[in-house]
């Protein structure tokens, strides 16, 4: 079942489907939640700095994830929701949830995402960080 969510998400974004590319898209799948570049590289171990790289870039470009930039610098990067590729931008009206406790970042979705509209601007990218107890860590208290 997953082999096939991979390969309907990679042809879907006009890509081939290649072993490298199957084995990083699974590791965002499986984990679903927001990945920090070592743990990627260690979930993949056969695959080279350089190509993952690759692949990441390539499924930046395609929509299929995006990057998070945390308040302290760190860059994550997680799946993208379905909407994502098909506006054909990436839709980033959620918030990154940063767990003080377990320190997991999550995307969470929230009704009346704010929007900003200030004259002669024009917003490319608008990220909002929040930070405290993620719900697993809230429940085992």
């Amino acid at each position: 079942m997953l082999h096939l969510k991979v390969k309907k998400i990679i042809k879907n974004s006009g890509l081939s489907v290649t072993k490298n590319r199957a084995s990083v898209l699974k590791v965002f799948i499986k984990l679903n939640k927001a990945i920090k570049l070592s743990d990627i590289k260690l979930a993949v171990k056969n695959i080279d700095r350089v190509t993952l790289f690759r692949i990441l870039n390539t499924f930046l470009k395609k929509k299929i994830i995006h990057k998070i930039v945390l308040n302290n610098g760190s860059v994550l990067y997680a799946l993208c929701n379905s909407s994502c590729s098909s506006k054909g931008q990436h839709i980033d009206d959620h918030i990154h949830f940063e767990c003080s406790k377990c320190e997991d970042v999550i995307c969470l979705n929230i009704p009346n995402y704010p929007t900003i509209d200030v004259p002669n601007f024009l917003f490319y990218n608008f990220n909002i960080n929040a930070t405290g107890i993620c719900d697993n860590c809230n429940q085992s208290n």
